[in-house]
C-alpha cells in the first residue's frame, strides 16, 4: 500500500497494467552480482511477472539510484554567493516536496503517519466513548523519560553513522584527486622527456586518458567503458582492454611499458614509475571503499533502532498533543530519517562525486600539440635576456664605482685610486654590489 502510494506520486497514470490479473506470483531476488543497478531493476520489473506492490517498490529502488547522479555537482563564484546567502532558509524550506531525500522517504513517513493516524482515532474513539465495550484499555504510556533516555542513543548512533560516511567520501574524493593531479604530471613528463619519440607519446597520451576512464568505469556501474573508449583508443587496443579482468592494472601495466621501454635517463623513468605506483595505491584505496561498507551490523543497529523509536513516538505524544500527534510525528521522523538517510548515501561515494575526469582529458589533448620546440626558443630567448640583464648590471656597478672614486677628489693615478680604495671610500659601494 505504502509503495503503491509513493509509486502514484511520481508515476500517475504510468501504471495502468496494475489492475490486469496475473496468472502467478514470484517474488524477485536482488542479484548481488555487479552491474547497472538501475536498468536491471527496470528491466526485470518489466519482464518478470510480479506482484503489482513488488513492483511499485522496485520502480522506487530504481528512481533512486537513478537520482544519484544528480548530486554530482561542482560549485562556481555564483553557487558559493548563493550557498552563502541568507535567503537558502526559505529556499530550502520550499523546495522540501522536491527533496530527493524526501522522496525517497516518503513511504516510511507515510508508515510512521499511519500509526499517529490509528491511535489518534483509537484515543478519540475511546474518550467519546463509542468504542463498545467503554473499557476499552487506552493505548498511550506516559513514557517521557523512557524517550529522553533512548534519545541520546539515537543520536550518538546517527552522529557516528554521518561522520564515517562523510569520512568515506573524504578520502575517495582526496583519492580521486591524487590521481588527477598525478596523471597531469605524469602526462607533462611524458610529453616534455618523450619529445621526439612521436609514437611513443601518442601511445603514452591514449593510454593516460584511458587509464582514467578504467578508474571511473571501475568505481561505478553505469559507465559503458567500451563506449568511452573507442574515440581514444585504437581497436586491437581496445580488444585487448576490454579482455583483461582488472582493467585499471591492465592500464597501468602498458603505461609502465612504455615508460621503461623509452631511452629515458634512469631519474626521469624512476620518477614516472613514481607516479604509475601512485595510481596504484589510489585504485586500491577506491576498490577498498567501493567493496567495505561500514560494518553491516551497525548499519542494521541503527535503521531498527531508529524504526522502532519513531514507531512508539506517537504513543507518548498523543497526550500533550492530541490531533497534532500526526504532523508531529511525520516532521520527526522526517528529520530523523533524513540524518540517517543522507549517511547511507554518501557512504558509497563514487555515485555521487563529480569526478569530473573530461577535464584531465581536455587538458592532456590540449598538451599534447603543444610543440615542445616552441619551448625552447622561449627559453632561449629567456636565457639571452638574463645574460644581457646581467652583463648590464655588471657594467652599471663598475660605473658607480668609477664614479664613486671620482668623489673622493684625488688625483685618479694608481696610487690615488689604491688610496681611495684603502681608506674605505669604494668599500660601501662594493660591498652594497656584493650584496
Amino acid at each position: 500500500m505504502i509503495a503503491t502510494i509513493h509509486t502514484l506520486y511520481y508515476q500517475a497514470g504510468l501504471q495502468k497494467g496494475f489492475q490486469t490479473p496475473r496468472p502467478r506470483w514470484r517474488k524477485l531476488h536482488y542479484s548481488r552480482a555487479p552491474g547497472k543497478l538501475s536498468r536491471n531493476l527496470l528491466v526485470r520489473c518489466q519482464e518478470t511477472d510480479i506482484e503489482w506492490v513488488e513492483r511499485a517498490a522496485i520502480q522506487r529502488e530504481a528512481w533512486k539510484e537513478e537520482s544519484r547522479k544528480y548530486r554530482r555537482v561542482t560549485f562556481t563564484y555564483d553557487d558559493w554567493v548563493a550557498h552563502r546567502s541568507t535567503t537558502r532558509y526559505s529556499r530550502h524550506l520550499a523546495g522540501i516536496l522536491d527533496s530527493r531525500i524526501f522522496r525517497g522517504l516518503l513511504p516510511t513517513l507515510t508508515a510512521v503517519m499511519m500509526v499517529a493516524t490509528f491511535v489518534s482515532v483509537y484515543e478519540t474513539l475511546r474518550e467519546a466513548g463509542i468504542l463498545i465495550p467503554h473499557d476499552w484499555v487506552g493505548l498511550t504510556v506516559e513514557a517521557g523519560q523512557a524517550f529522553n533516555l533512548t534519545s541520546f542513543a539515537l543520536s550518538l548512533l546517527l552522529v557516528f553513522r554521518t561522520n564515517e560516511s562523510y569520512s568515506r567520501w573524504l578520502e575517495a574524493r582526496k583519492a580521486w584527486t591524487n590521481i588527477v593531479t598525478r596523471s597531469r604530471d605524469f602526462a607533462r613528463q611524458g610529453l616534455s622527456w618523450l619529445s621526439g619519440d612521436k609514437q611513443r607519446e601518442s601511445m603514452l597520451e591514449r593510454w593516460t586518458i584511458a587509464f582514467i576512464k578504467c578508474t571511473m568505469a571501475h568505481v561505478r556501474e553505469e559507465c559503458d567503458l567500451q563506449s568511452l573508449l573507442e574515440d581514444v583508443l585504437e581497436a586491437h587496443e581496445l580488444e585487448q582492454l576490454m579482455a583483461a579482468q582488472h582493467k585499471p592494472n591492465f592500464v597501468l601495466h602498458v603505461l609502465s611499458e612504455l615508460v621503461w621501454g623509452a631511452n629515458l635517463m634512469e631519474g626521469q623513468a624512476m620518477r614516472m614509475d613514481e607516479a604509475l605506483t601512485v595510481f596504484g595505491e589510489q585504485v586500491g584505496t577506491c576498490e577498498r571503499l567501493l567493496k567495505t561498507p561500514i560494518p553491516l551490523s551497525y548499519t542494521r543497529h541503527t535503521s531498527r533502532f531508529l524504526v522502532m523509536w519513531l514507531a512508539f513516538l506517537p504513543f507518548s505524544l498523543w497526550d500533550a498533543c492530541h490531533w497534532v500527534t500526526i504532523p508531529a510525528s511525520g516532521i520527526i521522523a522526517f528529520l530523523l530519517l533524513g540524518i540517517e538517510e543522507i549517511g547511507v548515501q554518501i557512504e558509497e561515494p563514487f555515485g555521487i562525486l563529480p569526478l569530473g575526469a573530461w577535464i584531465l582529458f581536455h587538458t592532456i589533448e590540449a598538451d599534447s600539440v603543444i610543440d615542445p620546440q616552441s619551448f625552447d626558443c622561449t627559453i632561449q630567448q629567456s636565457v639571452k635576456g638574463a645574460l644581457s640583464l646581467a652583463l648590464l648590471l655588471r657594467m652599471t656597478g663598475c660605473a658607480r664605482r668609477a664614479i664613486q672614486r671620482c668623489c673622493c677628489g684625488r688625483d685618479q693615478t694608481d696610487g690615488a685610486r689604491h688610496e681611495c680604495a684603502s681608506s674605505g671610500g669604494g668599500r660601501p659601494e662594493r660591498e652594497r654590489c656584493k650584496r
